[in-house]
């Protein structure tokens, strides 16, 4: 289990689980750049995708709905450009 305790958590891309129910984290920025970045928690701590979120502040999100689970993370990476899956202008 892993626990976040800012924003953002380093995860790149979410995708929803079957039926659009659920979320995995999929893409992960693959370093820290300092001691305490944000942006490198889920490196640090050893996510990996394809790993499930099972709750988001102690409630039980496996089966919600996906967009509400990313609502409920409000994960937003300040930089799109470390993003694979995200197209630049």
């Amino acid at each position: 289990d892993v626990t976040f305790k800012k924003r953002p958590f380093g995860i790149l891309r979410y995708q929803p689980g079957q039926g659009g129910k659920g979320a995995m984290a999929m893409e992960i920025i693959p370093k820290s750049r300092y001691p305490g970045d944000p942006q490198g928690q889920a490196f640090s701590s050893g996510v990996k995708s394809g790993w499930v979120v099972k709750s988001i502040n102690g409630q039980d999100v496996l089966n919600e709905d996906f967009h509400k689970i990313m609502d409920l993370l409000d994960d937003e990476v300040a930089d799109p450009r470390f993003s694979k899956s995200t197209a630049l202008a």
